[in-house]
């Protein structure tokens, strides 16, 4: 006051320097609030950018990794592919179930390869039997083998077909041995039953061609009135015998005799001659006695040839059995030389019985009586035919010498 102020010189300039100041600061807040309002929403528009960003690097790299996998399956499924060709194309090279079964193994298909091994086998057990059917050549072999073969083959297969009609065959080349027989319609009844028979599945072939012989023997003896007929096995068959009175077994007596040489010795039969004629007959069978017993000699070696024929032809079937086991053994177990070696064994082995079971079916042919052989016939069997019909000769000679009937009982 003593300077010479005055209440409100000083406050009411301010006042009014203020309040001329506040719009402006009114502006500078709504100003400044509004930036903020901006930079919220810039920032609310960059989070959301960012988001998104996120979430399409997110989806850009899902659909990277997708197009990945199905480069990765495309590329896997061309490999299959792949491998399946040539898988096809392998086996589409072979032709053997075991080589097959290597193949399907090799590619992990075990499944295909355990059924390529049960076909394998299969074929190879037909294998086997058709060598053995095809190995033989007699008749009543071919047939035996010829049923067993045919257990095992496919009916619908080539192979079926053509071992019936080679079976079909021997039963023909049979049933000609037994055409006398086969004229008595009561024998042919009996007989198409046993024929029928032996083509059914597992028939007991053996027994069945047996009761044949029974058969065929019996109506020998109706025929001709003999007691004992050598049937298609080689043996001696005693048919329908009825007791003899004694005068027939007198008879029979002297029949036996005679059988066994002693036809050649009268003396005991001829009695009732004079001394001198006993003896004259006596000196008239000597040299048909020495002929009977060199012929006989020469015959029982002849048929120690033929049995031995038997016997090596059953000795070589069981090793040709015997090396077919083996080869499929080795086969199958994977040794390829002790395969080769087998094979070639069995090969040369199954040659030398077609050669043999041809000489041996020949040697039964004439054993059995069933044929004769021709006069430029050289074979052990015709040797034989022949020797024992010089035999029959020289009986029924030693038959006449000793006063006893030529033929029969």
């Amino acid at each position: 006051m003593a300077n010479g102020y005055k209440r409100g010189d000083v406050l009411i300039p301010m006042l009014n320097e203020i309040a001329g100041e506040l719009p402006a600061l009114q502006r500078q807040g709504q100003e400044f609030l509004l930036k903020q309002s901006a930079l919220a929403l810039d920032n609310r528009k960059f989070s959301a950018a960012e988001e998104q960003t996120k979430i399409q690097n997110a989806q850009a790299k899902e659909q990277q990794k997708l197009a990945q996998q199905n480069i990765v399956e495309q590329r896997n499924f061309r490999n299959e592919q792949a491998k399946t060709r040539e898988m096809n194309t392998l086996l589409n090279s072979v032709t053997e179930p075991y080589q097959k079964q290597a193949i399907y193994n090799k590619y992990g298909m075990y499944d295909m390869a355990a059924q390529m091994k049960t076909q394998g086998d299969k074929e190879e057990d037909q294998k086997t039997s058709l060598k053995g059917f095809y190995a033989v050549s007699s008749a009543k072999d071919i047939v035996s083998e010829g049923n067993k073969a045919l257990e095992g083959l496919d009916p619908t297969s080539a192979a079926y077909g053509q071992v019936v009609a080679r079976r079909d065959s021997a039963f023909n080349e049979i049933q000609n041995s037994y055409q006398d027989m086969l004229k008595d319609p009561r024998y042919k009844f009996q007989y198409d039953i046993l024929l029928a028979s032996a083509k059914m599945p597992n028939a007991d072939i053996t027994g069945i061609f047996q009761q044949m012989d029974v058969m065929a023997n019996r109506f020998q003896k109706e025929k001709f009135g003999e007691t004992g007929v050598v049937g298609a096995s080689g043996t001696t068959a005693q048919v329908g015998t009825k007791e003899l009175s004694m005068d027939e077994q007198a008879e029979q007596l002297v029949v036996d005799n005679i059988l066994s040489g002693e036809a050649f010795k009268p003396e005991g039969a001829l009695e009732f001659l004079s001394p001198e004629e006993r003896e004259s007959a006596i000196e008239e069978a000597k040299p048909i006695q020495s002929q009977f017993e060199s012929v006989s000699s020469k015959l029982a070696g002849l048929e120690k040839q033929r049995q031995s024929k038997y016997d090596q032809l059953e000795s070589q079937k069981s090793k040709l059995s015997k090396l077919a086991k083996e080869a499929r053994y080795y086969s199958r177990t994977g040794n390829k030389e002790k395969t080769r070696q087998a094979k070639k064994e069995y090969q040369a082995l199954q040659s030398s019985i077609t050669t043999l079971s041809a000489e041996v079916s020949k040697l039964k042919q004439f054993e059995t009586g069933l044929g004769s052989p021709t006069k430029f016939d050289k074979s052990l069997g015709a040797e034989i035919s022949r020797l024992n019909r010089e035999l029959g000769i020289l009986r029924r000679q030693g038959r006449r010498l000793s006063g006893q009937p030529t033929y029969g009982s």
